[in-house]
């Protein structure tokens, strides 16, 4: 891959009549690593290689020499597990039931307490609290308490003699199941946040609600995204945004994922066509979902300007990317510890790229104070990229020792 990689960066930089210094210049990178790059000696990083695609006009073909040799065998995404799974309430009970040991809720109580308006009310409120917990803890101080919880809606559910007030638990249980997700993912266990985000498709199909059901999808895409499977992503996206039912939120969060999908591939237009998208359906739509609360991020006031700038990152155009990743976290509340934790990573990393090492270190650094104790899976993803990508700043004393700092906070050692 390296000799064929540094065959076609030289063919294309001919081509386009730039010289090695020239093109050395517009990606941060010094002559004589580019050189190493052209003549095989050197391996190229996935993130060079969407430089020189956005520098060279190489229309992701560049990228795709590179990604695809990345990512083979590391994806633990498996595509079988996200297929359509159409449940039976029995199953969906027993799921749950294998969390936890049985609660003891009698049949008497649990169907006085689904008759109890304040009931429903309650639920919704602690959903609430733990959505806003969940941006501040650890994923798996938050996910026991939301499966105990989850577990007790199933059986209200189960013990509610009218269809309506059965159909209202079940959905209820299935927001849960669906955060659950989340928390699971943010854990670092893949399998654990598709089958967490099945139940919730299972039961929100079962109860009638077609946009959280539809909402899912958009779910399994992000998961497909990280496991770097671009074209799973754009797929599950696209099924989400024509499913029935699914409103315009839901659209525009498939839409960022569908965005996401396209940059990884290097298809710039396609991307933009996605973003511009979600703009306007987020513009149109409403905020409420099922049981009242919105589906999807909250916690980032401008969340299209976020994702642009996670896909201008990979679209190989990191100084935009750092100038709109800069403007959606300065809108973003200090409380939104995950949310400032992901962005502020690909911020890092876009920095890094630009060759602003003394803000890529400010940053990171920041980044690793939120990271650890939240323990967020997705930042410590993107940190170790930039990992990766500090292994050419070695004569930069500070990015020596943050690469040290980093590597100790992946691995969940204090930082000094």
């Amino acid at each position: 891959m390296s000799h064929e990689f540094g065959a076609e960066l030289r063919r294309r930089r001919v081509h386009a009549e730039v010289s090695l210094s020239e093109l050395a210049k517009r990606l941060n990178f010094s002559k004589g690593y580019l050189s190493k790059i052209e003549t095989g000696r050197q391996s190229p990083t996935e993130q060079l290689a969407r430089l020189a695609d956005a520098a060279l006009g190489a229309d992701g073909d560049l990228a795709a020499l590179v990604g695809q040799a990345e990512h083979n065998g590391h994806n633990v995404y498996s595509p079988d597990h996200a297929e359509a799974v159409h449940a039976s309430r029995r199953e969906v009970l027993a799921f749950g039931s294998a969390l936890f040991l049985p609660l003891g809720i009698s049949d008497g109580d649990a169907e006085t307490a689904g008759e109890d308006p304040q009931t429903r009310l309650y639920y919704r409120d602690q959903f609430e609290q733990l959505r806003r917990r969940g941006q501040q803890s650890a994923p798996g101080l938050v996910l026991r308490t939301v499966g105990v919880e989850y577990c007790t809606l199933l059986e209200l559910a189960a013990a509610a003699q009218d269809p309506p007030t059965r159909a209202a638990f079940e959905i209820l249980a299935a927001r849960y199941a669906e955060f659950a997700g989340w928390m699971a993912q943010e854990a670092g266990d893949n399998q654990a946040a598709l089958a967490w985000t099945r139940q919730s498709a299972n039961l929100a199909t079962g109860a009638g609600d077609t946009a959280l059901a539809a909402y899912t999808l958009v779910r399994e895409a992000e998961l497909a995204m990280y496991a770097h499977d671009a074209l799973r992503t754009i797929s599950l996206a696209q099924q989400a945004q024509a499913q029935r039912g699914a409103d315009k939120r839901v659209r525009a969060l498939a839409a960022h994922r569908e965005a996401q999908g396209h940059a990884m591939l290097n298809n710039g237009n396609d991307c933009q066509s996605a973003l511009d998208r979600a703009q306007t359906l987020l513009a149109t739509g409403t905020g409420d979902g099922p049981g009242g609360s919105p589906l999807g991020s909250t916690s980032v006031a401008d969340l299209n300007l976020a994702v642009s700038g996670w896909c201008t990152y990979d679209l190989g155009r990191p100084r935009q990317a750092a100038e709109q990743l800069e403007r959606a976290l300065s809108q973003t509340a200090p409380t939104a510890r995950r949310a400032r934790a992901m962005y502020g990573a690909r911020l890092a990393l876009a920095y890094e790229a630009t060759s602003d090492l003394d803000r890529m270190c400010e940053v990171a650094a920041q980044v690793i104070d939120i990271a650890q104790p939240i323990g967020s899976s997705t930042a410590r993803t993107e940190l170790r990229r930039l990992t990766r990508a500090m292994a050419r700043r070695h004569n930069y004393r500070p990015a020596k020792q943050l690469h040290v700092e980093i590597t100790a906070a992946l691995f969940g050692f204090p930082v000094s």
